[in-house]
């Protein structure tokens, strides 16, 4: 068994394919153009690292605010039973 080198390890890649709704499929598309992030994928990429950087810090007891221009501040929660699924205007269900 080879053992390769870690600077060809961290660039070898693997395809994922993904079946996604088409109005997930349109929010991703607004969000690369907001965003003007190089592609889909790069936008996926950046999103994973927020999640996990997130995720790590919630772990951590880490909690996170906004500040309005105003300067009112508001507490964001990102991991809770409590929060609810994403919807359309029509009450449909985005983010599944």
């Amino acid at each position: 068994m080879a053992v390769m080198p870690a600077n060809q390890e961290s660039n070898k890649k693997v395809r994922v394919s993904l079946d996604l709704p088409a109005a997930f499929n349109s929010r991703l598309e607004a969000l690369e153009r907001m965003t003007q992030a190089e592609s889909k994928a790069g936008l996926i990429r950046q999103a994973l690292q927020v999640y996990e950087y997130i995720t790590r810090k919630t772990m951590e007891g880490y909690s996170f605010r906004a500040v309005t221009p105003e300067g009112k501040e508001e507490n964001l929660v990102f991991f809770s039973p409590y929060v609810t699924a994403a919807t359309d205007d029509d009450g449909e269900l985005v983010n599944r």
